[in-house]
């Protein structure tokens, strides 16, 4: 049986995830500073994610009680707000704990997942879905909106990891790497109402798919993955 872990395992995204796969037939390890799920299926861990340095700490805690994970989802996040005409009032605690959130944290999830994968390959493990690492996105790499300058350049940062390891890092391996991105039917960002179903429906889906697809998985609830046109602009109100 396989491992899924959940990284930010909030009533949302996180909850939908989670009984989405442990449906599918995984084991369910969930990590979040407080045991949001209560579902005696699932194992949760005790997880800051403005805290880099425990982050190794929780995969291997992980890989002890629940087992290797062959799927991680990265779906924490922090976000101090400031205003279009202060960019720079945020304090460098909250612009440093965002960033390790949003940035850092995930980076070394992605190392220690490949190193999951490459652990179950080496094994004859893996299965034919091969390993896959999600991270919950949204749309701030392509544009941005008044209030979110730090949490802006932390998802940035992310989604560049995503697109390097996706297209770059691991040719010929069976590992895949996505950025998840729920939109509106035109194309439009999620401001509200993330669909936490939706997201565990399409999570499962690319997982189940051996190949690596693109990358930046902008998807739309009912149709799933849903290319639209990119460009860059700023969102000067809801």
């Amino acid at each position: 049986m396989s491992t899924v872990l959940i990284i930010g395992a909030g009533s949302g995204v996180g909850h939908a995830a989670a009984k989405t796969f442990a449906a599918a037939g995984y084991k369910v390890a969930l990590a979040s500073r407080t045991a949001k799920i209560q579902n005696p299926a699932f194992t949760h861990f005790v997880f800051d994610a403005s805290k880099p340095d425990t982050v190794s700490g929780l995969f291997e805690s992980v890989r002890k009680a629940v087992g290797i994970p062959s799927v991680v989802i990265y779906n924490a996040y922090g976000s101090h707000l400031t205003t279009p005409e202060t960019p720079f009032e945020t304090s460098l605690d909250d612009f440093s704990h965002d960033m390790h959130v949003n940035a850092t944290s995930g980076w070394i999830s992605a190392r220690e997942s490949v190193q999951g994968f490459e652990d179950l390959d080496s094994e004859g493990k893996l299965g034919p879905d091969g390993g896959t690492f999600i991270f919950t996105g949204n749309m701030l790499n392509d544009t941005v909106c008044p209030g979110f300058l730090p949490f802006g350049m932390g998802k940035t940062a992310a989604a560049h990891l995503v697109k390097y390891l996706a297209l770059l890092a691991y040719p010929g391996k069976p590992y895949k790497f996505y950025w998840g991105d729920e939109r509106h039917a035109d194309g439009t960002p999620m401001y509200t109402g993330v669909n936490g179903p939706a997201h565990a429906e399409h999570y499962l889906s690319m997982v189940k798919d051996p190949k690596q697809g693109p990358w930046q998985q902008t998807f739309v609830e009912g149709k799933g993955y849903v290319e639209f046109a990119r460009h860059e602009f700023a969102i000067r109100g809801q």
